[in-house]
């Protein structure tokens, strides 16, 4: 924030007002947003992404892989969350030393659509790498209630003695038992 992603984001909005804002032009605005989720967002969710893996430790080619994996990701959530935020930021709604302040703001709410992106990837990974099977034993002429008292048991071991957060009379334990 303070060593690289502040200054970095001064000067990039200074150059933007001096290079593409034509004079207080209404489609400079449109230019502006259109450099900024493009070059800029490309710039900033790579090095975002770079420096999460960096700070977990990882190798640098798992990290260039997470990169490019996630450029594409990153870039349509940006579209869809900052042209609306960087119309207001590029127009002269605001002045120019508070748009810094306006855009950093917003940015907590992307670094937290940012991260839901980056994780999803990884859940899904992780989703695709992990089945698990479970076989079931059907068990006939068993009544519900002892059944989950002998699971209970078998979970909380043979020594548990103390209270359960709550217990359910062994009635109502049996009615529910196809809902369980």
């Amino acid at each position: 924030g303070f060593i690289a992603h502040g200054p970095l984001c001064h000067y990039w909005l200074l150059t933007m007002e001096r290079y593409l804002d034509f004079d207080g032009a209404w489609w400079g605005t449109g230019l502006k947003v259109t450099a900024d989720l493009t070059l800029w967002a490309i710039f900033l969710n790579a090095a975002y992404s770079t420096l999460i893996g960096v700070l977990a430790f990882r190798p640098l080619d798992e990290v260039f892989r997470d990169v490019k994996a996630t450029s594409w990701p990153a870039l349509r959530s940006a579209w869809r969350f900052w042209p609306f935020v960087h119309t207001i930021s590029f127009s002269h709604a605001v002045p120019l030393d508070l748009k810094l302040l306006w855009v950093d703001i917003m940015e907590v709410v992307w670094v937290t659509i940012l991260s839901k992106v980056a994780n999803e990837d990884k859940n899904a990974k992780l989703k695709e790498n992990e089945v698990e099977v479970l076989n079931v034993v059907e068990s006939y002429n068993v009544q519900p209630d002892l059944e989950i008292e002998l699971t209970r048991q078998e979970e909380l071991g043979p020594d548990y003695k103390g209270d359960l957060a709550f217990e359910l009379p062994k009635k109502v334990l049996g009615a529910c038992w196809p809902l369980i």
